[in-house]
């Protein structure tokens, strides 16, 4: 069974950019032409490859072929430019990428400063939690992604970058408010915290570290999903919480910050996973990702 590479990108740009209209705009196509070309790839192997839900989304089936789009998409641009071709018919190349919140924040913005400096090729950037980036990779939405997993997705490679440290740091007026007579169980349930989303559990975790039981963190919880907003909020004093050390180092040097208690960090191990395939503009994005994670925190041997 031979697939259609046209019916490929559309399928591709309806997942990308989450509705057909968009995928359309992007294709510089109409919305009806895409929507025949997704009907006609899943006619051709008789499997409903998108949810028309909104956001799109791809199904199991889809997401096999959403991969492959974007691995041939990306094979395509790098033999074409290998050869010195330019294919003005060709959308533009753009690899995506998982990366967590805290590393978007801190360390990978010199990661693509570094790729752009070496190619033409754009990053479409996905923000999610470092937890749960991988399932982006899984799925075939991202070609690439900084990931907590340390065990290969099928098909993919592996580096380990380091990792990446966080701080519990709150005020002095909030320490010697909730935490003068020391950081145990009962301050901890008292003392209101600050957590990024819901999928962020570090504080929970890092308080059941510090407790010592395995009891759910009921602490009253301010839920803030802005990297600037959770360090003013927690400068403002409105709650301890878990802080990436670079955003914060310059606050704690100037005593606007303070460490909840001695050593009070947690470090957590970065990998880049990306796809296993002999692709020169990959080799140089994986260059730049390596170089830029030095920074990162590296166990001593």
């Amino acid at each position: 069974m031979r697939i259609d590479h046209a019916q490929l990108r559309a399928l591709a740009a309806v997942i990308r950019e989450g509705s057909f209209d968009r995928a359309a705009q992007s294709l510089n196509v109409t919305a009806s032409a895409v929507s025949q070309r997704v009907k006609a790839l899943e006619d051709r192997v008789g499997r409903l490859l998108v949810k028309r839900s909104s956001p799109a989304v791809a199904t199991t089936e889809g997401q096999v072929l959403v991969q492959l789009a974007e691995q041939t998409a990306l094979l395509e641009h790098d033999a074409l430019h290998r050869m010195g071709i330019a294919d003005e018919d060709l959308p533009h190349a753009s690899i995506p990428v998982a990366v967590n919140h805290d590393s978007l924040e801190t360390w990978f913005p010199e990661a693509a400063l570094q790729f752009a400096r070496q190619t033409g090729t754009t990053l479409d950037l996905r923000s999610e939690d470092q937890d749960h980036t991988v399932a982006l990779l899984r799925q075939g939405a991202v070609l690439g992604a900084v990931t907590t997993l340390d065990e290969p997705v099928q098909g993919c490679q592996i580096h380990a970058l380091g990792s990446i440290r966080y701080a519990a740091t709150c005020t002095p007026a909030f320490h010697e408010q909730h935490f003068a007579k020391g950081v145990n169980a009962q301050s901890l349930a008292q003392a209101p915290v600050l957590v990024f989303n819901r999928k962020d559990d570090m504080q929970a975790r890092f308080a059941r570290r510090l407790a010592g039981n395995d009891l759910p963190l009921t602490a009253p919880t301010w839920w803030i999903p802005s990297t600037r907003a959770f360090v003013q909020a927690n400068l403002g004093g409105l709650g301890w919480t878990m802080n990436p050390l670079p955003l914060v180092k310059r606050h704690l040097d100037a005593g606007r910050l303070v460490h909840m208690k001695q050593r009070a960090w947690e470090d957590v191990p970065l990998y880049w996973q990306h796809w296993k395939g002999d692709v020169q503009t990959m080799a140089l994005l994986t260059r730049a990702v390596l170089a830029a994670s030095a920074t990162l925190v590296r166990k001593k041997r």
